[in-house]
This record gives structure tokens, C-alpha cells and sequence, in this order.
């Protein structure tokens, strides 16, 4: 007697073996596709919040002292003394405490004679800077502010 060996189920097993391994690899390609497409589109988003919040407390800055009692009526949630003073947003990106913030906005202001120059930095939780302002202004006199104030934006390097 002779004892024949299925080789036609053989090859079917082999064949769908390299099928299911071709495909494994095409899903981790697409996989990472997409992980990398949310992490562009975070940081994005992340980046539109923060130029425009250093956008917003430049202009608070440019009308008013400059001082974090005078900011804190425009900026929310503004803490500190003087003319040093953070923000604190959450994941959301609405103001809130201190302790549950994902985002920190600090602004750092001093003046010489009859300038003053700020610094206006957003940073995540993890002290990545997201973008930095840096503005001057004439000194703030209790009226409006000169035609010939300037400013200038720098985006953080990523």
C-alpha cells in the first residue's frame, strides 16, 4: 500500500500564511499613518490656541499698565504680582487652576524709559515651548497707545 501525502493543503496553508503576514504588514503601515496625521493635526491645533492667546495678551498688554491686577480683568485665570504673571489653561483649552493646566502662558514685561518690552511664551505641561511673542511698546501712559509701536512674532522651533 502506498500512503500518498496531501500536498495541495499544504501549500493552501503556506499561501495563506504569506497572505496574513502581507497584510499584518500593510494595517502597521496604515497604522502608523494615521498616528502620525493626529500628531500633526494636534500640534496644529495647538499652535493656532497658543498664537492666538499671546496675540490676545499682547493687545491687553498694549492698552493697559501691564500690571497682572490690570491683565487679569481681560485674561482670566491670570496669576502672579507686578509685571510678571501665567495663565493656566486646561486640556480644553479654557483658563483654569493652576494644578489642572496643560497649557501655561507666561508673561514677563519690563520697562526702560520709555518702552516697555514683553515676553509673552505657551508652553504644554511637559515645558515645550508651543510659541514665544516678544512685543514693544511705548510705555503706558493711561491713554491710547502711539502709531509707531511695534511688534514682532517668533515662532517656536518644532
Amino acid at each position: 500500500m502506498r500512503f500518498q501525502r496531501n500536498t495541495r493543503s499544504s501549500l493552501f496553508l503556506i499561501e495563506l500564511i504569506i497572505a496574513i503576514l502581507f497584510f499584518s504588514l500593510g494595517s502597521a503601515v496604515c497604522v502608523q499613518a494615521f498616528v502620525k496625521a493626529h500628531q500633526t493635526s494636534q500640534a496644529a491645533s495647538d499652535l493656532s490656541f497658543a498664537s492666538a492667546q499671546a496675540s490676545s495678551a499682547a493687545a491687553v498688554l498694549r492698552y493697559t499698565d501691564g500690571t497682572c491686577e490690570e491683565a487679569s480683568a481681560y485674561l482670566t485665570s491670570a496669576s502672579g504680582s507686578g509685571l510678571d504673571f501665567s495663565v493656566f489653561y486646561d486640556s480644553d483649552q479654557q483658563p483654569c487652576s493652576e494644578g489642572s493646566a496643560t497649557y501655561t502662558m507666561t508673561v514677563s514685561t519690563r520697562e526702560d524709559g520709555n518702552r516697555r518690552y514683553s515676553s509673552i511664551s505657551v508652553y504644554k505641561a511637559d515645558d515645550e515651548l508651543i510659541y514665544e511673542l516678544e512685543t514693544r511698546y511705548p510705555a503706558f501712559d493711561g491713554s491710547t497707545a502711539d502709531e509707531d509701536s511695534s511688534f514682532s512674532e517668533e515662532e517656536a522651533p518644532q
